[in-house]
C-alpha cells in the first residue's frame, strides 16, 4: 500500500501580491536605496567622462553620404551628452539607476567634465567601470536576498560570511556575463552569412534572420533570470543557480513571464516620465530617490517570488523522474 504524503497547500502570491511584498520589505529596510540614491547622485552631478571628441572623430571618418547625414547629426548632437560612467550600471541586471544613457543637460551644479580622446583608453576603463559595476551590483543583490531571508526568519549572515559571498557572487556573475557573449558569439557566427545569403534574395528574410538572433538571446535572458537570486540567496554555484535557474521558470512559466513584464513596463514607464518631468533644478533629487525605492522594491520582488517558488520548483524536479519512471512500468 501506498502512502501519500501531505503536501503544502498555502497558495503562492499572485504577481501583484508579490510586487506589494517587495514594496512592503523595501518600506521595511530603506537602507536598501542608499547605493542606488548614491550612484544616480553621481551620474547626475559627479565628474563625466565623455566620449564627445571619439564620436565626432568617427562622424569625420564616415563618408559623406546624405543617406547618413541625419544620424550624423543626432551623433554629433548627442555627443556631449555621453558619460562612461554610466557603466556602472550594468544592462539588464545592475544597480537600476534613472541617469544612464546621455546625461542631463541641465543641473543645478556644472559638474566637471573629462574629455576622452584616446580608443584604448575608453575601452580600458570602460571595462575597469564594468568590473566595478559588477561588483556593485554583487553588493546591492546579497543585501537585498540578507534582507529577504531575514524577513522569513532566517539567521543573518556574519561580516566575514557576507562579504565572502559578496566576493564569490562577483566572480560568478562575471562568468555569468561571459558566458551570455559567447552565447551569442555562437549564435551570430552561423546567423549572419545566412543572413547575408538570404539578403541577396530578399532583403526581408535576411532582416527576419538577423532579428532571430536578439529573439533567442531573449529567451535566455528569461531563463537565466533567477541564476543571481540563487547565487545571492543561498550561494549556489553557478552551475546550480543556472540549472535552478531553467527549473523554477519552466516549472512556474506563466507567472514569471507575468513578473518580468510588469517589472520591465513599470522600469520603463517610470524612468521616461521622470526623465521628461526633469527640469534641471534640485527637485530631480526627489526623483531619484523615487526611482530607486520603486526599483529596489520590484527587485526585492522578484527574490521573493525566487523564495517562494524555489523550493517547489525543486520538489517538481525530483518528481519528474520518478513519474517518468510510473508511466513507463
Amino acid at each position: 500500500m501506498m502512502t501519500r504524503q501531505k503536501e503544502n497547500t498555502t497558495p503562492l502570491r499572485g504577481v501583484w501580491q508579490t510586487i506589494a511584498a517587495g514594496f512592503d520589505l523595501t518600506s521595511k529596510h530603506l537602507w536598501l536605496v542608499i547605493l542606488p540614491v548614491i550612484l544616480d547622485c553621481f551620474l547626475w552631478l559627479g565628474p563625466r567622462l565623455s566620449g564627445r571628441l571619439l564620436i565626432e572623430q568617427f562622424v569625420g571618418m564616415l563618408p559623406a553620404d546624405p543617406t547618413l547625414a541625419d544620424l550624423n547629426s543626432q551623433l554629433l548632437a548627442l555627443a556631449p551628452r555621453t558619460n562612461l560612467f554610466t557603466s556602472l550600471s550594468v544592462p539588464l541586471a545592475g544597480i537600476p539607476a534613472l541617469m544612464v544613457g546621455v546625461t542631463p543637460e541641465k543641473t543645478p551644479l556644472t559638474p566637471q567634465v573629462i574629455e576622452l580622446n584616446s580608443v584604448g583608453l575608453w575601452l580600458g576603463l570602460f571595462l575597469v567601470l564594468t568590473l566595478a559595476g559588477v561588483l556593485l551590483t554583487a553588493v546591492y543583490f546579497v543585501l537585498i536576498a540578507r534582507a529577504v531571508r531575514s524577513s522569513s526568519g532566517v539567521a543573518k549572515a556574519s561580516g566575514m560570511d557576507l562579504w565572502a559571498r559578496i566576493g564569490r557572487m562577483w566572480l560568478n556573475f562575471l562568468a555569468l556575463g561571459v558566458l551570455l557573449l559567447i552565447l551569442g558569439f555562437i549564435l551570430y557566427v552561423p546567423l549572419l552569412p545566412i543572413a547575408l545569403l538570404l539578403g541577396v534574395i530578399s532583403p526581408v528574410f535576411g532582416a527576419l534572420v538577423v532579428l532571430l538572433g536578439p529573439v533567442i538571446l531573449l529567451w535566455v535572458i528569461i531563463y537565466l533570470f533567477f541564476a543571481p537570486h540563487g547565487l545571492a540567496m543561498y550561494g549556489r554555484s553557478l552551475y546550480q543557480a543556472v540549472s535552478e535557474s531553467l527549473l523554477l521558470v519552466r516549472t512556474h512559466f506563466a507567472s514569471t513571464l507575468g513578473l518580468l513584464l510588469v517589472v520591465f513596463i513599470i522600469r520603463n514607464l517610470l524612468g521616461m516620465v521622470l526623465l521628461i518631468a526633469d527640469d534641471g533644478s534640485w527637485l530631480t533629487l526627489a526623483s531619484i530617490m523615487g526611482h530607486a525605492f520603486v526599483m529596489t522594491s520590484l527587485t526585492a520582488a522578484t527574490f521573493i517570488f525566487y523564495r517562494d517558488r524555489h523550493p517547489l520548483s525543486l520538489l517538481e524536479g525530483q518528481r519528474q523522474p520518478h513519474s517518468t519512471l510510473e508511466q513507463s512500468s
